[in-house]
């Protein structure tokens, strides 16, 4: 037992006390390394910070260089536990350097909360700087974010029945499909399906990403031949599992197909092939113009392979996942009959349910300190079409303007709602809109139908509305599913390019610009450059103060101090560069007048500051009436007064 683990599990236990009681401790090995491990009950003020009323498991080790391994240990033992310890929660003690952001990251990874507490000297704070150490390293965490496809339970809300439902079908020899448009969750789900596949059945399974290049560059023969040889590699290696061997074939399409035919005969077990990104080997695809031949040539020697293993009973299964159905549900390709109608089934992974999209929000918000009213989680939800890969964004983006030292905090509707607002128009409609583009790109069918549902009313047909709503496009009313999705069809509806007529009459309809409309563009220009260095100028300056004050109050509270007792309760829950991007034009005013001492080199006169303030809130350019020359030079003379003060800084 190494001494100086023993002295860190003797100063974790001390530093701890008050805020834990520990319940067991021990030292183990894992993977060559020697940790700490204690059971521990958080006090109730903890408890409440935390959101946790199980046990936590506290790991501890003195390596300078910490690896996954102290992660994959902490996963471990949760799961032991037997319900005992917090699932998503755990708190490691180390003495790495860059230590912290790794644990964290690695945490994420093993759906994981990882609170790291670092140590130099082995010694560690007490009390309250522990705790107010325990709840920052908590809560700046962001759980939202996460990137790439997900598979733990942590993060996997309203799919886990659906992949296991999937696996085991699979398992039985059934043909299968997930069409969804872009960021369903289309990629994770197929995980989940493979992960379920190599744990709790036998079966051979090989995977065939058709966004490789070297896949979706062959023909039809050439994939038929690599599907062949990676069967053919799986036999004779005893492994259950594969990713395609993709390479050029010199075999024609007869002999390419006998062959897979052949080695599928060879197997007991149930073959799986799952192919996943298949827009790359259809006609959509023009960057590989022998699919738009090929599919329909590919797709008939697979179905009568799968006919023949049929007839000889083996089971061969098939799972096919991208997000156009239009060539699996289309008749003939130029002529050609479509062996892949009625082959494919269209099936679709829509949106979350209502209850599981608030699930989510509810139990990955805790983690960060975050509780939501009933009614936020509706609004989170239904502004974000029940779209998780659309919640996990706009939560991040809420996560990011709550104040850490106020939580953890209970939001309601009317918090959130313009910050879901705010997150639409700076990023959430942008990523939306790259969602649909690609879908029209690659089942154009499907955008004069989409872009009509902006004006009310929009006929379609029942089979129209059935395939929009399973795109998560409308809502079970056949009205468009949430408002990312809407400011995003409207985005795409402005690229739209008309018809030569509707442009012409839209050209005779634009006003010409005249000199009225350039002044009052100069004018909201000016100013609002201006307000975005003035807020910026306060920020830093309250800062300063702050800083430069052992006993004072923090830049947040100088802030709210000078605002209306209604507005502080608004604002309050939100960091300080939040509630400064939030306030109007005369709270700043209002800010600098509280504070004037700290403002006075910059301005220097009081009376002055406030005459051109009130003269720049004025905004002639909001009403609809022509300026007199004299309200124009008025206006620059105070925009010019304020430019040159803040630009002196």
């Amino acid at each position: 037992m190494s001494y100086q683990l023993k002295n860190l599990m003797a100063e974790t236990g001390s530093a701890f006390t008050g805020l834990f009681t520990i319940n067991s401790e021990n030292i183990r090995e894992f993977e060559t390394g020697e940790y700490f491990i204690m059971y521990a009950k958080g006090s109730k003020r903890l408890q409440s910070i935390l959101g946790a009323e199980r046990e936590i498991l506290i790991l501890g080790n003195t390596y300078s260089d910490q690896q996954v391994r102290s992660v994959r240990f902490a996963r471990r033992i949760i799961d032991e536990s037997e319900g005992r310890l917090e699932a998503t929660l755990c708190v490691i003690v180390h003495q790495d350097p860059r230590g912290d952001a790794k644990l964290k990251r690695w945490g994420r990874e093993h759906r994981l909360a990882v609170i790291p507490v670092f140590t130099s000297t082995g010694v560690l704070p007490r009390e309250q700087e522990m705790e107010r150490l325990l709840s920052y390293e908590f809560f700046t965490q962001d759980p939202f974010d996460v990137t790439g496809p997900v598979a733990n339970d942590a993060q996997f809300f309203g799919r886990k029945s659906e992949a296991q439902e999937l696996a085991r079908k699979l398992q039985l020899g059934h043909i299968r499909a997930c069409f969804g448009i872009r960021k369903i969750g289309k990629t994770s789900i197929l995980h989940r399906v493979l992960a379920e596949l190599k744990d709790n059945y036998d079966a051979v399974t090989v995977f065939i990403d058709c966004q490789r290049d070297d896949v979706f560059g062959l023909d039809a023969a050439g994939l038929l031949s690599s599907v062949t040889r990676s069967l053919l590699a799986l036999k004779a290696s005893g492994r259950a599992y594969a990713e395609v061997d993709a390479g050029l074939s010199d075999k024609p399409l007869a002999e390419a197909a006998r062959q897979f035919q052949t080695v599928l005969s060879e197997f007991n077990l149930p073959v799986v092939l799952v192919f996943d990104e298949i827009d790359y080997i259809t006609p959509s695809n023009g960057g590989a113009a022998q699919w738009r031949k090929g599919f329909a040539e590919f797709w008939r020697n697979v179905r009568a392979a799968y006919h023949a293993a049929a007839r000889e009973n083996r089971k061969v299964s098939l799972l096919v996942s991208g997000v156009s159905s239009r060539w699996f549900s289309v008749e003939s390709i130029d002529g050609v009959e479509n062996a892949a109608l009625a082959f494919i089934p269209e099936e679709y992974l829509s949106p979350l349910s209502r209850l599981a999209a608030n699930a989510m929000i509810k139990n990955i918000g805790a983690m960060a300190g975050l509780r939501f009213e009933d009614a936020a989680l509706e609004a989170i939800s239904s502004f974000c079409s029940d779209m998780p890969f659309w919640i996990r964004k706009a939560c991040s983006s809420i996560h990011g303007k709550i104040e850490t030292a106020v939580r953890p905090v209970l939001l309601n509707k009317s918090t959130v709602s313009p910050m879901l607002e705010a997150y639409g128009q700076d990023e959430g409609a942008a990523l939306a809109k790259v969602a649909l583009q690609h879908l029209f790109r690659v089942y154009p069918e499907l955008r004069a139908p989409s872009l009509s549902l902006i004006a009310d009313g929009a006929e379609l047909s029942a089979g129209m509305r059935r395939t929009l709503h399973r795109y998560g496009i409308t809502n079970a009313r056949g009205t468009i599913s949430g408002t990312m999705m809407r400011m995003a069809l409207m985005m795409v509806a402005e690229d739209t390019p008309a018809n030569a007529g509707q442009a012409d009459e839209l050209v005779e309809a634009k006003p010409l610009v005249n000199e009225w409309a350039e002044e009052l563009a100069g004018i909201s220009y000016r100013r609002n450059t201006m307000e975005r260095a003035l807020r910026s100028l306060v920020i830093n300056f309250l800062r300063l103060s702050s800083l430069s004050s052992k006993d004072g109050p923090s830049a947040k509270i100088s802030l709210l101090s000078a605002l209306l007792q209604k507005r502080r309760v608004e604002l309050e829950p939100f960091n300080l560069e939040t509630i400064a991007d939030k306030l109007l034009w005369l709270e700043l005013v209002a800010v600098i007048n509280k504070h004037w001492p700290l403002f006075e080199r910059i301005f220097g006169d009081k009376t002055a500051f406030r005459d051109n303030a009130q003269i720049v809130n004025d905004r002639p350019d909001a009403h609809a009436k022509n300026l007199e020359p004299g309200d124009v030079a008025m206006h620059r003379r105070a925009l010019h007064w304020f430019d040159e003060r803040i630009a002196r800084v």
